[in-house]
């Protein structure tokens, strides 16, 4: 069993522990297994699509909808949110999507820790396996979009490719008014991160890695047979090196927030040299990823958000030859997004938009294997809740693309594709 998979059993151990180890008047904030703590969400989705096939299916296409129509569930998610007292929690996710190569997994598994405040500064510690703090658009343990069914490309990808291994400390502090943040964090086990964005491109779908679960390639190049295995494992450790990042928050008002966040896996390029440790499977590798990345969040009135991210990065794979480092990518892709509430309450139903810009510029063998590509996309949803357990969310989904890779496949280097989706989601 892998280190991230091991780290379930580690949850369930400290749990038990804790439960049985703590004081008789403590029972009481004692909840491993409520109605609080185990909860549920249920997506149904009927999907059309054109253009090319989704790259799920082993096509090219840059949605997650099967070419042409579909009903299908499209993912259920089991939540347990154990507590032992005031201060320590859990979250497990087990999650089903079914047409993913691995159908049956677990997302997330962590332990948080806030100690009881005694200053103006509060503190949590996390430690597990978690997405990094980057996303603005999901909620919720089953980390699903809030106002729409697809999301960005930015954070499609951490979906897809960074989940972390390791532990995160935060620090929150309210100065004269406005709210400052500091997080950091330390990890393992995503040591292939890269593979995806460089091989496969950017896309924009709501998959989501698992615990030693994997992700199919496109058709590997000819110069890239026999140097990379046909699908990419997102939460693996192969250089024992570790990980980090850093994250500040500002909160100058209660409308808007701004983040930065530095995100570096620490990949080792020398374990990938011949007299390198061995690699698992003997096809996959380390890579040398890191990106910054830039969000904000404005609150325009009570009912209109606006929010922005900006993602600039580079990845790197193999090891130097006379013509350069296999894979050297650089990736960049941004998003503007306005959510209007058409009513008061919980109950009230919204409109959302969004324009996502997206581009690869490949620095190595572009005459054998280029992996460059730019495109757009634009995003239009509806979402009515339907009562407190059940909401309706209806999206449409516009992405335009060239891929010069697409010439290898006998296809045009740019692409359309039109992707119409409803979905039901019930909170079990």
């Amino acid at each position: 069993m892998r280190g991230p998979a091991a780290g379930l059993i580690v949850l369930a151990t400290a749990f038990g522990a804790a439960a049985l180890g703590a004081p008789a008047p403590a029972h009481a904030q004692i909840d491993l297994f409520s109605r609080e703590a185990i909860s549920g969400v249920v997506d149904v989705r009927a999907a059309y699509s054109d253009g090319e096939e989704s790259w799920v299916d082993g096509g090219l296409g840059k949605a997650r909808a099967a070419k042409g129509g579909s009903l299908s569930l499209a993912e259920a998610d089991l939540i347990w949110r154990p507590r032992v007292g005031w201060n320590l929690s859990g979250l497990v996710v087990v999650q089903a999507q079914p047409d993913m190569p691995d159908p049956v997994g677990v997302s997330e598994a962590y332990v948080t820790y806030k100690p009881t405040p005694s200053g103006p500064v509060r503190y949590a510690v996390k430690a597990g396996v978690f997405y990094p703090p980057i996303s603005q658009e999901h909620e919720g343990g089953a980390w699903l979009v809030s106002d729409s069914i697809t999301p960005s490309a930015i954070n499609s990808w951490v979906g897809e490719e960074l989940r972390t291994g390791g532990v995160e400390f935060k620090a929150t502090a309210a100065l004269g008014g406005q709210e400052v943040a500091a997080t950091l964090g330390a990890f393992g086990w995503n040591d292939t991160s890269g593979t995806l964005v460089s091989m496969r491109g950017w896309a924009l779908g709501d998959q989501k890695a698992v615990i030693d679960g994997a992700f199919p390639l496109p058709k590997l190049s000819a110069f890239m047979t026999g140097r990379q295995t046909e699908y990419t494992t997102p939460v693996l450790e192969i250089d024992g090196r570790v990980g980090f990042y850093g994250r500040l928050d500002w909160s100058p008002s209660g409308r808007l927030a701004l983040n930065a966040l530095y995100y570096d896996n620490a990949g080792d390029l020398i374990s990938n040299t011949p007299e390198g440790p061995a690699r698992p499977e003997g096809k996959e590798w380390a890579w040398d990823t890191r990106f910054w990345n830039v969000g904000a969040t404005a609150v325009l009135d009570d009912r209109t958000t606006l929010k922005a991210q900006v993602m600039r990065g580079v990845t790197l794979m193999g090891f130097p030859r006379p013509r350069g480092i296999w894979i050297d990518v650089d990736y960049d892709s941004a998003y503007l997004s306005a959510t209007r509430k058409l009513g008061e309450g919980a109950e009230a139903a919204s409109l959302y938009g969004r324009v996502d810009w997206f581009d690869i510029v490949d620095n190595t063998y572009q005459d054998i294997d280029n992996n460059a590509e730019h495109g757009w996309a634009f995003t239009a949803a509806y979402k009515r809740p339907l009562n407190e357990r059940v909401t309706w969310l209806v999206e449409a989904l516009r992405i335009d693309s060239r891929r010069n890779d697409r010439v290898r496949f006998g296809l045009d280097a740019s692409q359309s594709q039109t992707v119409l989706q409803s979905s039901l989601r019930f909170a079990l």
